[in-house]
């Protein structure tokens, strides 16, 4: 007989399949806890980023509402910008100008005049002031009505920018008198060719509402420095030049 003790295996027990199975169960219950809390913390973190996002969302499309009301805002001030720099450009040409003949009105041209008198003393040239009055223009008034003479004296605005250099001024001075200033003259023969050139243009007939009307003008010199000192004081003996001429034009006539 074989002394050997031999081990029969054991067969598990009903209890524990039971205690296993527990176990198991609870390993399982646990597992599904964690799975739950995490699905729970995941789902919480969506909701968090979902709201924020729509939060941004929200706040992006302010802001766009926002660029596109500034840009309307914007759009519009440089309109009242460029609309107030052309009302300023308009007054500021009305307020130098003449509004019939679009010459350049006494203000501007006493202006420019005491600009031309201060480049004289520098470059010791001479200054041209002549003052031109329309002979007999009354008449015209009378016979063909003002809006002929205002044809008239557009016609004579023209017809003197055509006889001057770029840079020097015809201006009408006010009703039929027009003055022009000669800047850099270099004598008097110039100023007397300048002063010959305005008659022979005057004189040249124009038509007026179907009607051949013939002008011309007395024309009076004044020469800086040696007519007077001041803007005022070559105006007057412009002006004092113009009726002598005026004065012997209409004496030899007669």
């Amino acid at each position: 007989m074989n002394n050997r003790i031999r081990h029969q295996p054991q067969k598990p027990s009903l209890i524990s399949f039971v205690v296993a199975e527990r176990w198991l169960d609870q390993i399982s219950q646990c597992e599904i806890r964690n799975d739950c809390c995490q699905l729970n913390q995941s789902r919480a973190e969506i909701s968090a980023l979902e709201r924020a996002l729509a939060i941004s969302q929200e706040q992006l499309q302010n802001a766009q509402r926002q660029i596109e009301s500034l840009t309307a805002a914007r759009t519009s001030l440089e309109q009242q910008l460029l609309e107030s720099n052309e009302n300023y450009r308009q007054a500021l040409h009305c307020a130098h100008h003449d509004e019939l003949t679009g010459l350049p009105n006494r203000i501007l041209l006493l202006d420019r005049l005491q600009q031309a008198m201060a480049q004289a003393d520098r470059q010791q040239r001479p200054v041209a002031l002549l003052f031109i009055d329309l002979d007999e223009f009354k008449n015209i008034n009378d016979e063909l009505g003002h809006s002929a003479g205002d044809l008239l004296l557009k016609e004579v605005g023209r017809r003197l920018l055509a006889c001057i250099r770029y840079g020097d001024t015809a201006c009408r001075y006010g009703g039929d008198e027009f003055l022009v200033l000669l800047g850099d003259v270099d004598a008097d023969s110039s100023v007397a060719a300048v002063i010959e050139k305005i008659q022979t243009q005057l004189a040249e007939a124009c038509i007026i509402n179907g009607k051949v009307i013939s002008i011309s003008a007395s024309i009076g010199a004044a020469i800086y420095h040696h007519d007077g000192q001041s803007s005022i004081d070559l105006l007057n003996r412009a002006d004092n030049a113009m009726y002598r001429a005026k004065k012997l034009k209409f004496s030899a006539a007669s």
